[in-house]
C-alpha cells in the first residue's frame, strides 16, 4: 500500500519534470543556432573583412562630412552668384580671376574643414592619441594620398579606407563645382573683351546668360 502511494505521489512530479526537459531542450537548440551561423566559414570571412564597428563609425562619419560639403559648396555657389552679379554690369577680366581664385581658396577651406572633422572623430574615439597624428593621417587618408608610417589600431583598420572614399565623393563633388564656375568667369572675360556685344542679361541664380 505505502509502495502504490509513492509511486501515485511521484508520477505527477515525473510528469511536471518532462516538459520542463522538453523547453529547456528547445531552448538550447535555439541557442545553437547563432552558435551555428557563426560558426559559418562565409559569415566569419565577412565579418573579418568588414568590422561592424568600423562600418558603422565610418559610415556616420561618411554622411557627416558629406552634410558638410553639401553646406559649404551651397556657401560657395551663393557668394560666386552674388559677386556675378556685381561685376556683369562692368566686366573686367581681372574682376572673373578674382572670383576664380575666391573659390578655389573657400573650398580649400572646406576642405580643410572636413579634414579636421575626421581628426577630431579620431582623437575623441580614442583611436589616435594626439591631433598631430590625427591631422596628419586623416589630411593623407582623405586626399588618398596614403597613410604613410601610421596605422589606426588592431580592429579599425578599415576605417582608413572610409576616410578615402568620403575624399573621393568630396572632391569629386568640388571638380564639379569649379568645372561651373570656371565656366561663368569665362563668360565674364569674353563681356569684357568683347566677343559677346549683347547686352547681359543676369538669371535670378546669378548666372549670366
Amino acid at each position: 500500500m505505502s509502495v502504490s502511494t509513492q509511486n501515485l505521489a511521484a508520477g505527477p512530479a515525473s510528469t511536471a519534470s518532462a516538459p520542463a526537459t522538453g523547453l529547456d531542450g528547445a531552448a538550447t537548440a535555439l541557442g545553437a543556432v547563432p552558435t551555428d551561423v557563426a560558426g559559418l566559414s562565409f559569415v566569419q570571412h565577412l565579418a573579418q573583412a568588414l568590422p561592424a564597428a568600423d562600418i558603422a563609425f565610418g559610415g556616420a562619419m561618411l554622411v557627416a562630412i558629406i552634410l558638410i560639403h553639401s553646406a559649404g559648396v551651397r556657401v560657395v555657389t551663393d557668394i560666386v552668384s552674388r559677386r556675378m552679379r556685381a561685376i556683369t554690369a562692368r566686366p573686367r577680366v581681372w574682376h572673373a580671376d578674382v572670383v576664380m581664385a575666391l573659390s578655389v581658396l573657400l573650398l580649400l577651406v572646406l576642405h580643410l574643414a572636413e579634414t579636421m572633422a575626421w581628426a577630431s572623430s579620431l582623437v575623441y574615439g580614442g583611436l589616435v592619441t594626439d591631433w598631430r597624428t590625427a591631422g596628419f593621417f586623416a589630411g593623407n587618408t582623405y586626399t588618398t594620398v596614403g597613410y604613410g608610417a601610421f596605422v589606426l589600431p588592431q580592429g579599425w583598420e578599415m576605417l582608413a579606407p572610409i576616410i578615402a572614399m568620403s575624399g573621393l565623393f568630396t572632391f569629386g563633388w568640388s571638380g564639379s563645382v569649379l568645372v561651373t564656375i570656371v565656366a561663368r568667369c569665362q563668360r565674364v572675360k569674353d563681356l569684357a573683351l568683347g566677343h559677346d556685344t549683347a547686352t547681359p542679361r543676369v538669371a535670378d541664380s546669378g548666372e549670366v546668360e
